[in-house]
């Protein structure tokens, strides 16, 4: 009985023995499936997390707060061949200098195939951000590269901050932040204003016009024609680089430019007249200079003396052999008898030579 006994509980470790073994082999499965369930959630999550848009959106933030953006922005191909990694990352930190960075999906623009968010510093409006398919991940969710940065947040008014317009002499060199800017760049050609009515003498110098657009910060622009570095300036809606002075023709010209303008002040107090005057004009200023009239005080017969002082030539533009254009200033102070007055004369004079002389084509009074 005693031997019976002894061979059943045997038998009952054996088989709980077995259960264990079970048991551990259920756990051990249970716990790998667990582990991979988990594995492979945490994947999904992932590319989920990577397909949001928000989530470039939000790396894009990040980058501008660690003022590295530019390295961003040139990875994501929209940087432009004028500019610079630091270039653009010094203009965001400008732009965002001590504001809250933010953003916000652009009502009416917005789509999951499409998405458009608004960039901004606190409540200021800085730009649309457009994003475009960089690729399907692992679980086909889409990742989302940028597409695109465009500073004309407001459609009822045109940003023209980050659009570069060049006037600038035909056949000239121009550079933006150093780089050269080809021909591919030129939008048209456009005749010189102060020359608009030179063309009867002489070929009416032009300009070519340059449109460079996707700019991000303000550029630094040079202009050199024929290796000299020309006068730029920013004007009204874009950059105008002035066509070179001549020293040379200017030391040659000068006595004759004042000696025209002499005459002009001359003829307006009637001490001058209109004949000599016109002898040195051709064209538009020979036109315009007949309907000016001499001013009408002098005409009475008043006795009074005059002198002209402080007189400047200026602006000397020289736009081929044949054609330039200079700003001419003086005083015509006149004194009689009770009294005395001086008239501030600034004129801006356009030549051109005809037969190997030099002639006043057009002038305006400034």
């Amino acid at each position: 009985m005693s031997e019976n006994n002894n061979n059943g509980k045997k038998n009952f470790f054996k088989r709980l023995s077995g259960f264990k073994k079970f048991l551990v082999i259920y756990a051990s499965a249970l716990v790998v499936i667990i582990a991979v369930a988990l594995v492979l959630l945490y994947g999904l999550l992932k590319d989920y997390e990577a397909g949001r848009p928000a989530n470039t959106m939000d790396k894009l933030v990040s980058h501008i707060e660690a003022g590295n953006v530019g390295k961003w922005i040139k990875d994501a191909g929209i940087l432009g061949e004028f500019e610079t990694e630091d270039i653009v990352s010094d203009y965001f930190k400008d732009t965002f200098a001590d504001k809250e960075v933010s953003y916000k999906k652009k009502a009416g623009e917005y789509t999951e195939n499409n998405p458009v968010y608004i960039l901004y510093a606190d409540d200021k409006k800085i730009a649309n951000v457009t994003l475009t398919e960089k690729k399907k991940n692992a679980h086909k969710f889409t990742e989302w590269k940028l597409a695109s940065i465009d500073f004309n947040v407001d459609s009822k008014t045109k940003n023209t901050e980050h659009s570069v317009k060049i006037t600038a002499p035909k056949n000239s060199e121009v550079t933006i932040n150093g780089v050269k800017v080809s021909s591919d760049y030129i939008t048209g050609e456009a005749d010189v204003s102060l020359c608009k009515h030179v063309g009867d003498y002489v070929t009416t110098p032009v300009d070519d016009v340059y449109n460079i657009n996707g700019m991000f910060a303000k550029p630094e622009v040079k202009v050199t024609y024929n290796g000299k570095e020309l006068d730029t300036e920013y004007v009204k809606d874009g950059y105008e680089a002035y066509y070179p002075s001549d020293d040379e023709l200017l030391s040659s010209e000068k006595s004759h430019i004042l000696t025209v303008a002499e005459n002009y002040g001359k003829y307006m107090i009637n001490r001058g007249s209109l004949s000599t005057l016109s002898s040195y004009m051709i064209g538009n200023a020979k036109e315009y200079m007949s309907d000016i009239p001499a001013i009408d005080v002098y005409l009475i017969g008043r006795t009074f003396t005059y002198d002209i002082t402080d007189e400047n030539v200026s602006n000397f533009r020289k736009y081929s052999d044949d054609c330039y254009s200079c700003d001419v200033d003086y005083n015509l102070n006149v004194k009689w008898s009770s009294g005395s007055t001086t008239y501030n004369i600034s004129l801006t004079y356009v030549f051109v030579k005809q037969n190997d002389k030099w002639m006043l084509a057009d002038f305006s009074i400034r």
